[in-house]
């Protein structure tokens, strides 16, 4: 069975014509254009493809790496070594006390970092007794998500308010 339709004539015709016109070059045009992502693409020889698509991974995971707050490894460095890359924690020793007055380097006696797996409320305490110290490796902790924040203890032994949590994902 067909269905045919009254024949138009003068400006309906013409403005039916150019409207199907239209919807065809729409449904038409990204399908010879190949619905490429990159213009690029279209020119490239498969061995240059292959090239940008390994370039555009690796630019991925080194914005992943950053987004956890990791180094990529260098190009010296094969992916799959990240022995001397492991988290670490750092800090800038303070130059007040939390009354506005001045703390000097001799006055802190050292640090103490809690920590905590996310999904437990007890903080474990690391103390540090060396004022040098201003870094804190993570490799030998156990993979988890991590809260860590620091505070600082004068010679007196006061200890500071604890800094602000940061989170730490250790896989």
């Amino acid at each position: 069975m067909m269905f045919s339709l009254p024949r138009q004539s003068g400006p309906t015709a013409r403005l039916l014509t150019f409207t199907g016109l239209c919807v065809s070059a729409l449904i038409i045009a990204p399908l010879l254009s190949g619905c490429q992502e990159d213009s690029r693409a279209s020119k490239l020889d498969p061995h240059r493809a292959s090239a940008v698509a390994d370039a555009r991974l690796k630019q991925a995971q080194s914005n992943l790496m950053a987004t956890f707050g990791q180094r990529t490894p260098d190009a010296r460095t094969p992916h799959d070594s990240f022995d001397d890359r492991q988290p670490t924690l750092a800090w800038t020793a303070p130059l007040t006390r939390e009354d506005g007055s001045s703390l000097a380097p001799g006055q802190i006696s050292g640090y103490r970092i809690y920590y905590r797996l996310k999904h437990t409320r007890k903080f474990d305490i690391i103390p540090l007794s060396d004022a040098s110290t201003t870094r804190y490796p993570l490799n030998g902790m156990p993979p988890g998500a991590y809260e860590f924040s620091i505070s600082t203890v004068d010679v007196d032994g006061l200890e500071s308010r604890r800094s602000e949590p940061v989170q730490v994902n250790l896989i």
